[in-house]
């Protein structure tokens, strides 16, 4: 009897903490809990949302709770009264589910209210701490105490700062397309953490809908850290909303031991959507040792596939830079300073949807003006690019687009939007130089592919593009890449992917001093100014194993990688070449609950390297990763050949 009345005592206990309530799992009934506030004695419940269906659970939080529900389960099967308690209150984890998040389009949840009309539009604001928005119950009662002095100084977003973000507005007709995409525009605000759409039809109104739009504040200041452990460290402070406005203000203070410049500070500072005309201000200040420069921009994109025009003008001030706005100048040892010039506009065409696929045309023109202060001596066959020249552009994107919902590919567990579709574009181009004017084309293609059932990932892409001077084809490249994601595979309570990547590129006729490396994303840390050439391929194979523990709010997932590739001048055979190779782990940390939110630890071995690398390399960086294409059409440019 007495451990039946322990064991009531303990299963009401959890429930009243939330412990199960906050996951959303276990219950019979999947709806958006009561919010709740507590003012003294009273008590004010707000009305009662459903869940979309496509909302389940967190992969990693339920694996969590079926060891506590394990535990729970034998204290309770030691009486039957507790038994039936927990009969009532619930259910069995169901074995072998991997994908908790039920992937589906993500238009789906939306498509039932197409051509409705949107009678009024809801926002509401969470504290970035113990609230979720799948469940907006708060309670200072489920939190530490230092959480409850987090949301206190935590400057919450203004409704009206979220308002003005939207390309919907009440009297609108419902696109379902055009929802998902408002609310993965509003997922990318440095200041939201999380959003939730939900559309509920009105009472007595047919035709008509409501629309609450459900944001969860990410914390007002962010801090990101990174260094190698012996000679290179980086630090970033962010106020991700400033006066509540949502303006972002970034400072970030560096030291590389291996360069002349040793510190540096970099200074951001971004407004988007002024005064609801989502038109996005930036200004950027850089002084370290990668470049000296600073611009400033104010731009409209094309933020949904409904927005006809876009368009934006920048004018940057460069003392010294390893890339130009239309050439990548790494690894160049010549002082130079210019200034720029680039203001474009597009105008889109939306199209009828084919195949469940929200389709664009686009047509959009660039004007680009580089000016040199200070440069090496030109010639028609030197120092070519240091030409003073004006550039003219003209670009055709077709484009086909949607999304797909799911979790665990990139992210922590967290939903994830996947855009699947097809990208078409070509470029036409004219230049005037210093010493010869020439045109311009280039053609890029890109294809993506999620399957909803097996949840795996297929992309490729190509380009080529050459400029042409007297009949000539010259500094032409041609580009191909094959990407895949595996589906989520079990093994016991771990979840792990497999991630490929292959990556060609070539060129022809460049100028003499214009060379490929390898990159950060062709061989993972791989850093040379010494090793270079003409043709270049690579290849990176990881695996990512997702823990299914949450301790302290911590996440873990642990990666390791083999990455390899060659680097041959034109006239080598590729299979002639020297093979580099790159292979490591790394230790990925995730808690939404502090400040610095990711904390990737990573050790790299490299066999062979060159003179100016070392063997072993160790790394601590804060940024987390995401190799999706995002689709997103701006401004036409050249193919970079990098």
């Amino acid at each position: 009897m007495k451990r039946g009345i322990i064991g009531i005592i303990w299963i009401v206990m959890l429930v009243a903490c939330g412990g199960v309530r906050a996951a959303g799992y276990g219950f019979r009934d999947s709806v958006l809990s009561v919010p709740v506030h507590r003012d003294s004695l009273r008590i004010v419940r707000e009305p009662v949302l459903s869940m979309p269906v496509v909302f389940l659970p967190d992969s990693l939080i339920r694996d969590t709770l079926r060891y506590e529900f394990t535990k729970i389960k034998d204290i309770a099967g030691k009486s039957a009264l507790t038994k039936e308690l927990y009969k009532l209150i619930f259910v069995n984890p169901r074995r072998n589910r991997v994908n908790v998040m039920r992937t589906q389009n993500s238009e789906d949840r939306f498509k039932e209210f197409y051509g409705e009309k949107i009678r009024s539009i809801h926002i509401k604001v969470l504290p970035p701490y113990g609230t979720s928005v799948y469940d907006t119950t708060y309670s200072e009662q489920d939190l530490g105490w230092l959480r409850v002095v987090a949301n206190k100084i935590h400057m919450r977003t203004a409704e009206w700062t979220l308002r003005k973000q939207l390309t919907i507005k009440p009297g609108d007709r419902l696109i379902p397309f055009e929802l998902v995409q408002n609310e993965i525009m509003l997922r990318r605000l440095a200041y939201i953490d999380d959003v939730s759409v939900l559309v509920s039809p009105v009472d007595g109104l047919p035709g008509e809908v409501d629309i609450t739009i459900i944001c969860k504040d990410d914390f007002s200041w962010g801090m990101e850290v990174s260094s190698n452990f012996i000679n290179s460290a980086r630090i970033g402070v962010q106020n991700k909303n400033f006066m509540r406005i949502g303006h972002l203000l970034d400072y970030e203070i560096s030291y590389r031991g291996t360069k002349d410049k040793k510190w540096g500070n970099i200074v951001r500072y971004q407004v988007n959507s002024i005064l609801g005309t989502h038109l996005d201000l930036m200004f950027y200040y850089q002084n370290d040792h990668n470049a000296k420069q600073m611009w400033g921009t104010v731009e409209r994109p094309f933020l949904t596939s409904n927005v006809k025009w876009a368009g934006g003008f920048t004018l940057s001030r460069v003392f010294r830079s390893d890339a130009l706005p239309d050439v990548d100048l790494k690894h160049q040892d010549y002082a130079f300073d210019y200034f720029a010039q680039d203001v474009w506009a597009g105008r889109s065409f939306l199209l009828k949807n084919r195949h469940r696929y929200t389709r664009n045309l686009y047509v959009s023109g660039r004007f680009l003006n580089t000016v040199f202060h200070s440069r090496p001596d030109i010639s028609l066959d030197s120092n070519q690019f240091y030409y003073n020249r004006h550039s003219y552009f003209l670009a055709f994107t077709y484009q086909k687009l949607k999304y797909y919902k799911a979790n665990l590919i990139y992210d922590f567990g967290r939903t994830e939007d996947i855009p699947t579709g097809l990208s078409s574009a070509f470029t036409v181009g004219y230049e005037n130089n210093d010493f010869q004017n020439s045109t311009y084309w280039g053609y890029q293609f890109f294809y993506s592919h999620f399957d909803r059932c097996s949840e795996r990932y297929y992309a490729v892409d190509a380009a080529v593009s050459s400029y042409l001077y007297g009949g000539d084809f010259q500094r032409g490249l041609v580009k191909v890449g094959l990407h895949h994601i595996s589906n989520l595979i079990s093994w016991g309570h771990y979840r792990f992917r497999f991630y490929n990547d292959v990556n060609y590129v070539t060129g022809f006729r460049r100028y003499p001093d214009d060379y490929l490396y390898f990159r950060d994303g062709d061989i993972l840390g791989f850093d040379s100014d010494t090793l270079r050439g003409n043709q270049k391929l690579s290849v990176s194979l990881s695996m990512t194993f997702f823990f299914p523990y949450i301790y302290k709010g911590f996440r873990m997932s642990f990666t390791n990688f083999v990455d390899f590739g060659t680097l041959v001048p034109k006239e080598t055979s590729l299979f002639k070449g020297r093979t580099y190779w790159g292979l490591g782990v790394a230790v990925n940390l995730r808690n939404d609950n502090i400040v610095f939110k990711n904390i990737s630890l990573r050790l790299s071995f490299y066999p062979h390297p060159p003179s100016d690398m070392r063997c072993f390399e160790a790394s601590m960086s804060g940024k987390l990763q995401n190799g999706f294409y995002d689709y997103q059409v701006g401004k036409p440019a050249i193919i970079v050949y990098e």
